[in-house]
């Protein structure tokens, strides 16, 4: 008898050791857990400042364009007028020199 209650008393240290690793892990595990939510939490925060960013960038770029593109055709404008101006004055001066001519 004394023997089997040897052996009873050192299953239940076994048990009692057990169960208190099992209760220090399962401390450990949640403590990890968290520090991974709160991880995944920062990170999803990070994910959605990071999409607000390229949806305003996003943005910007289309009014740059069309910025750009309206550029574009007021430079096309100008060099057009220019043109029509270059034109102009060249008969103008032409005319000049004819006036000019016989005159003399």
């Amino acid at each position: 008898m004394s023997e089997r209650e040897t052996e009873l008393r050192d299953i239940k240290l076994s048990l009692d050791e057990h169960e208190a690793r099992q209760h220090e892990l399962r401390l450990e595990f949640e403590s990890a857990l968290t520090d991974l939510e709160l991880q995944a939490e920062t990170k999803d925060t990070q994910i959605e400042a990071m999409r607000t960013t390229i949806d305003k960038l996003g943005e910007e770029i289309y009014v740059l364009e069309d910025e750009n593109d309206k550029i574009k055709e007021e430079t096309q404008r100008l060099r057009e007028d220019e043109g029509a101006e270059r034109e102009r004055l060249e008969a103008l001066n032409n005319a000049f020199k004819e006036v000019s001519l016989s005159a003399l």
